[in-house]
């Protein structure tokens, strides 16, 4: 038997569920034998008798002559070693014990082989975390090309557009309350284009909205701030479905908030919803059915960016950016030369809209010269996914025209 696999891989928990290809469906995998809970702390224990890695209980904590590690998800993220009795055990090596473990929860004779593919999603996706986890995978006999590491946002996208399709006819909102506040996000569908665009916003709320307003003697306040908040993002605003999802939304203090929100539209809360995210893309992407779908996170370009030029009388583009690319690793530096003209242009697609449009920048003061000998240094630089900054230089054309050192900047909307 192939099992399609999703983790979610937390600071406090993890989660296990697999993919049900029968009925499109994520089925949950209980690690414990707590039956009443999916979760298990992310820790594991290090018997001293016997020199070896054992499954965490709790009853671990006081027992002389075993060694905890509860913070797994942190020793990942920060790439550090686990001391014990003398011997650094790396933080793959650490991970791979912990998964082996999870593994066996869903089959006690389980083969690395019998894993078609597994994602695991993570809140902070950085290249040390991602790096550690896929070592780890790697080391239990999960090869890279069976294994991927997403964020959360990333895994919440395949997850809705796997979903009835009257659930994502219009925006799709998320409400994220987890340790460090409120976040909301925004699902948008560019449906005119293949493959179809889905891109997410979000709105920072975590000084509105925070979990320790939760330990409060009353919870008036905090269910005035999380309406206001609900208030501001669904007001006029056509969103088909809402999720909520983290420890903040645990007890009843907002039943009665997203009842009053849930009008019009559909509403889903538990605390299993990146979990089966997870599965879904897995299933995505180890059985086919990704490359259908252009997912562009919070941190990507939902716009590409290209500057228009003619080499060899013909037309090209000269690319700074494209849709889905990181806007911190976007941009670039170009020398062009202008013929007759003072103005540069730059195409403008956006993931969302079928037309483009064309964005020009005129150097005012430079005088238009037809023999080619204006050159100019073209660098474009984006200080985030909706803006990009234009800066032309004067470099002068060698001996035969020297530079007067002028410089241009303009910021484009995207």
């Amino acid at each position: 038997m192939e099992y399609i696999v999703g983790i979610d891989f937390c600071r406090g928990f993890t989660q296990l569920c697999l993919y049900n290809s029968a009925n499109n469906s994520a089925d949950a995998v209980h690690l414990s034998s707590d039956k009443q809970s999916t979760r298990i702390r992310s820790a594991i224990s290090f018997s001293l008798e016997q020199n070896d890695w054992v499954v965490y209980s709790v009853l671990h904590e006081h027992r002389a002559g075993i060694e905890v590690v509860d913070n797994l998800y942190d020793i990942a993220l920060d790439d550090k070693p686990v001391t014990i009795n003398g011997t650094d055990y790396t933080p793959a090596y650490v991970l791979e014990r912990f998964f082996a473990r999870l593994f066996y929860c869903v089959d006690r004779e389980i083969d690395p082989n019998d894993i078609k593919g597994v994602v695991v999603t993570v809140a902070d996706n950085t290249k040390v975390l991602t790096d550690n986890i896929s070592a780890a995978l790697e080391a239990y006999g999960i090869d890279k090309d069976r294994c991927r590491v997403c964020d959360h946002i990333e895994c919440f996208m395949y997850y809705v557009v796997m979903q009835n399709k009257d659930i994502w006819i219009n925006d799709v909102g998320l409400f994220d309350f987890g340790d460090e506040g409120l976040k909301f996000f925004v699902l948008h569908f560019g449906r005119k284009q293949q493959p179809l665009a889905i891109v997410a916003e979000s709105t920072d709320f975590s000084d509105t909205v925070k979990l320790s307003m939760l330990q409060e003697k009353d919870d008036i306040r905090i269910k005035y701030a999380f309406e206001s908040v609900c208030g501001i993002m669904l007001h006029k605003q056509t969103v088909s479905a809402l999720y909520a999802t983290g420890d903040g939304f645990e007890g009843s203090w907002s039943d009665e908030i997203l009842k009053k929100i849930s009008t019009g539209r559909r509403i889903f809360r538990g605390q299993n919803l990146y979990v089966k995210a997870a599965a879904y893309t897995s299933h995505l992407f180890f059985e086919g059915g990704s490359e259908n779908y252009l997912v562009i996170g919070e941190d990507a370009l939902k716009s590409s960016m290209a500057l228009r030029a003619v080499s060899g009388n013909e037309l090209k583009e000269v690319p700074f950016g494209e849709v889905g690319q990181k806007y911190t690793l976007a941009g670039g530096k170009v020398d062009i030369i202008l013929d007759n003209t003072n103005e540069i242009d730059f195409m403008i697609r956006n993931a969302l809209k079928k037309d483009s449009f064309c964005a020009i920048m005129t150097l005012e003061a430079l005088p238009i010269r037809k023999n080619k000998t204006n050159r100019v240094s073209v660098e474009v630089r984006f200080p985030s996914r909706n803006e990009a900054v234009v800066t032309v230089k004067d470099v002068g054309f060698g001996n035969v025209r020297k530079t007067d050192f002028r410089i241009w900047e303009q910021v484009i909307n995207l």
